[in-house]
């Protein structure tokens, strides 16, 4: 099985929520996970946060649409979609507030 490279989105959302790109003792690129410390594939960790962010935008009341192939989440408040990332942003950001 070939290690796929982790998107440059996927790595940048990878760190903002706090996991660590290391090299694994047999040449792989891993992360670990911020909670357990345990060392991931990058396809696995990013599994994992879509997960939670798709847990977190249900839990604030957004809901998923179906459009053109893609995903998107309408904001309760305004009706107004967002892809998974900028909407995870935005209920993060007002959870912080």
């Amino acid at each position: 099985m070939t290690e796929r490279r982790t998107s440059q989105e996927d790595a940048w959302r990878l760190e903002k929520a706090g996991y660590v790109l290391e090299i694994a003792p047999a040449g792989r690129r891993c992360w670990r996970e911020p909670g357990t410390g345990q060392l991931l594939s990058g396809d696995h960790a990013a599994e994992l946060l879509r997960l939670e962010e798709v847990r977190t935008l249900e839990e604030a009341g957004w809901e998923s649409v179906n459009a053109e192939a893609q995903t998107y989440w309408r904001r309760p408040d305004t009706g107004r979609l967002y892809p998974r990332g900028a909407a995870y942003d935005v209920v993060k950001e007002r959870q912080e507030r």
